[in-house]
């Protein structure tokens, strides 16, 4: 190995212990910028040294350039991280390009076999800067197809943890190449669902800075409507000065004032005033008595007033207490 290839397998390791301590939430800003910085010189390094060729065969690549295959995964997987509300659209298109990059290359070697929707049927990549939301009557296939990854990745991952084992035994090239080979398809599988996820965040980022350049106005929300205080409503003047004694805490009204409130507020409309029969006060404060119904008897009033009082004192309920343990 050369003394090249040597420094390139060494920032390799310290990157994807980065990556894994980032995934553990570990990793320090400033250790997660550095890592970002020193993927971004081994993009280019391997770049320079041109290891992957689009005229090779995956059977044809080395089995110790196989893993750097997974550099422009970890390098958009760290950018996705920075904490930076202000750059946030910024950062997620950028790791975007990164995740769709590894997984076109993923493609072209044949470690994947499942379709990319930015790639048309011939091949080419079709840009397209808005996400679209899976129709309604897709939902349900969407739903299998995350159910169906979801189990993938469960198995991809006890796949790894045996190779992980059995390389540790046999450190033979076979069982390396193999490793490699479910890392990138667990890693594909992520990244997946990192896609969905930026696409569903980025709308939302670009809605925020048309807010922000002053091109849409924020809509700002409605307030609750008012709730009106609870009050009582008594027959007349009479039911109001019993039954308002029993609930000093809320405002009684008879019937009259209640309809003259709601008139005054115009919470009626331009319905006239009916012309209902009530009591009245004179000037000296007699009554003016209207027939009474026989729920206004005194014999009525005071069956209320001793039922009113008896429910201050007795739970719902209290009395049904037989075959109770």
């Amino acid at each position: 190995m050369s003394e090249s290839e040597e420094s390139i397998s060494q920032n390799f390791d310290h990157c994807e212990q980065a990556i894994s301590d980032i995934e553990d939430f570990k990793c320090s800003p400033e250790r997660l910028k550095e890592t970002i910085s020193t993927l971004e010189k081994l993009q280019e390094m391997i770049s320079h040294l041109d290891l992957f060729s689009s005229n090779e065969e995956f059977n044809e690549l080395s089995t110790t350039s196989l893993r750097y295959l997974l550099i422009p995964a970890y390098l958009g997987f760290a950018v996705e991280n920075i904490n930076d509300i202000n750059n946030r659209l910024k950062n997620l298109k950028t790791a975007k390009n990164h995740f769709r990059h590894f997984l076109e290359r993923l493609l072209s070697y044949n470690v994947i076999a499942f379709k990319l929707n930015w790639i048309d049927s011939d091949g080419n990549i079709v840009e397209s800067d808005k996400p679209k939301l899976p129709e309604r009557k897709d939902l349900a296939a969407e739903r299998e197809r995350k159910i169906s990854r979801m189990k993938t990745e469960k198995e991809l991952k006890n796949t790894l943890q045996k190779l992980e084992i059995e390389k540790r035994r046999n450190n033979d090239e076979a069982t390396i190449r193999e490793f490699i080979v479910v890392q990138l398809r667990l890693w594909a599988l992520k990244i997946i669902n990192e896609l969905q996820a930026i696409d569903n965040e980025l709308p939302l980022l670009l809605h925020r800075q048309k807010i922000q350049s002053g091109e849409v106005k924020e809509e700002k929300p409605q307030p609750p409507p008012v709730k009106l205080p609870p009050f009582i409503i008594a027959k007349n003047q009479q039911q109001k000065k019993v039954f308002g004694l029993g609930y000093p805490s809320l405002p009684t009204y008879s019937v009259d004032e209640w309809y003259d409130n709601m008139a005054k507020s115009g919470k009626f409309g331009t319905m006239e005033k009916l012309n209902v029969q009530r009591i009245e006060e004179t000037e000296e404060n007699e009554i003016v008595e209207v027939p009474k119904d026989e729920d206004d008897s005194e014999e009525t009033r005071q069956r209320k007033i001793a039922m009113d009082e008896w429910k201050d004192w007795h739970r719902r309920g209290e009395g049904n207490t037989y075959g109770k343990g």
